[in-house]
């Protein structure tokens, strides 16, 4: 048990002292056992003090449960939220609660008596408080599910389970004498062995497990594309190299919307480059009908994009870059035709140079811009960073390479990553890198983050295989 000190002089806060000594002898006894004349005794002071605090034994007995809870709760949230993946949110959650309990022991047994119903609670507030606790796994369960990380369970009866076992590690150290030591390697071991009990067991053919991957595009494309990996077994930390924010001028994009209706085939090489194109239209309140004109996406996220905002698409080239796109446009009558192209104002010109040489009209404009995210956004990011072994750094845009060096201030990326794994979504983004003369060494032949997360399998395959040989 937890000793309580009875020197009132070394506790201030008088409230959460009569707590202490109340937690201790309520666990030690039933609750009808408890009066305020024994806490009062317990504690050194006056029955009358207590009464100031508490109204009566059951008020007292109530405020145990919910001040500890409401701590827990707390507790926990924050380290959920500083997390960047399912299997990052299990661990905190689950060794944050073991080492609470652990520490507040008492209380513990008093928690286990009201989860139990030993004593009847008749009390909403922590009513609803057990069952947030108990939510808060549940909406991990559900989003290692709906990631692909973890099996197909019964939520509700897994985090019953989960629970259960740890509730069932604390109280078997109840009075034990465990040294710092011992408490940390239970703790890791609780965790390994709810972690293996849920998470997908996968073929070699298709497994990532035990890697840790760093994703570097924007926040929202991040979350999107560690679901990929993340169903491979992966580990994936965040680390948005991007900001988009709008252009440094609408100017030209405007003089576009006003000419709309001249341009046959509109190309759009990103999902952000829809959605910002998208709204300009809305700003302006116009309501284009794009069934009347051709629209090119390269690439299915950027198609998606498109069909979220009802635009009908054309066409989307086998592979998907603009060198791809090129290949495919080189068979189709170009001459005469009007291209509009909104894309990033780091967007290349590749496009449209093709476009321009073969007799066509283009109007090439920037509907967004990118930046590097302000530092206080990606801290939680750096410290992962910080605590974790990277397997594979990866980059899909020049910008996310390029503003990667800016945020860690790398003068010589060769050396930087002389010892890393350095992937690649396509090759613009691979003749970027290695301009730094940094080897990739992962570029996958379909240039979307399903064949990235491909290629690394067969990357790790492979190198498992020349190492057996």
């Amino acid at each position: 048990m937890i000793e309580i000190s009875t020197n009132n002089e070394l506790k201030p806060n008088k409230r959460e002292y009569i707590l202490d000594v109340a937690a201790l002898l309520f666990s030690a006894n039933d609750f009808h056992e408890v009066n305020m004349d024994l806490i009062a005794k317990k504690a050194e002071i006056a029955k009358g003090t207590i009464y100031n605090y508490f109204k009566s034994k059951e008020e007292l007995y109530f405020a145990i449960i919910e001040t500890r809870l409401s701590k827990l709760i707390n507790e926990l949230s924050k380290k959920i939220k500083e997390q960047l993946s399912v299997l990052e949110d299990l661990r905190g959650f689950i060794i944050h609660l073991f080492m609470f309990m652990m520490k507040y022991q008492n209380f513990f047994l008093i928690f286990q008596k009201a989860r139990y119903r030993l004593q009847k609670l008749n009390h909403s507030e922590i009513e609803n408080k057990m069952q947030t606790l108990k939510e808060m796994l549940l909406n991990i369960i559900q989003e290692g599910i709906d990631s692909g990380v973890f099996r197909k369970v019964d939520p509700c009866f897994t985090a019953d389970i989960i629970l259960g076992i740890i509730f069932s590690a604390v109280h078997r150290n109840i009075g034990r004498d465990l040294h710092d030591a011992e408490v940390l390697k239970e703790r890791n071991s609780l965790f390994d062995f709810i972690k293996d009990g849920l998470k997908i067991h996968r073929a070699k053919t298709e497994d990532l497990s035990g890697k840790t991957i760093l994703l570097t595009r924007t926040l929202g494309q991040s979350e999107e594309s560690a679901k990929v990996f993340l169903a491979k077994g992966a580990e994936v930390i965040i680390l948005p190299t991007l900001k988009i924010i709008p252009p440094s001028s609408w100017k030209m994009c405007d003089e576009a919307i006003r000419e709309i209706e001249k341009f046959d085939t509109i190309i759009f090489s990103s999902a952000h480059a829809v959605r910002w194109f998208v709204n300009r239209l809305s700003y302006h309140e116009v309501k284009f009908d794009f069934s009347k004109c051709n629209v090119i996406a390269i690439g299915p996220k950027t198609a998606d994009e498109c069909k979220l905002h009802s635009i009908p698409v054309s066409f989307i080239p086998k592979v998907f870059s603009s060198s791809g796109l090129i290949n495919e446009l080189k068979h189709e009558e170009i001459s005469g035709r009007n291209f509009l192209i909104p894309q990033s104002g780091i967007g290349t010109d590749e496009v449209s140079n093709f476009l321009v040489s073969m007799g066509a009209g283009v109007k090439q404009v920037p509907v967004y811009d990118v930046s590097i995210p302000d530092l206080t956004d990606i801290e939680d990011s750096i410290h992962l960073m910080n605590r974790k072994s990277i397997d594979i750094y990866t980059f899909t845009s020049p910008s996310t390479y390029l503003n990667y060096l800016s945020i860690f201030k790398i003068e010589n990326p060769q050396e930087y990553f002389s010892d890393k794994i350095v992937a690649a979504i396509g090759p613009t983004t691979a003749n970027e890198i290695e301009k730094h003369r940094v080897i990739v060494q992962i570029l996958p032949e379909e240039h979307h983050i399903e064949g990235l997360a491909n290629a690394m399998v067969k990357y790790f395959n492979t190198k498992d295989t020349d190492v057996a040989k």
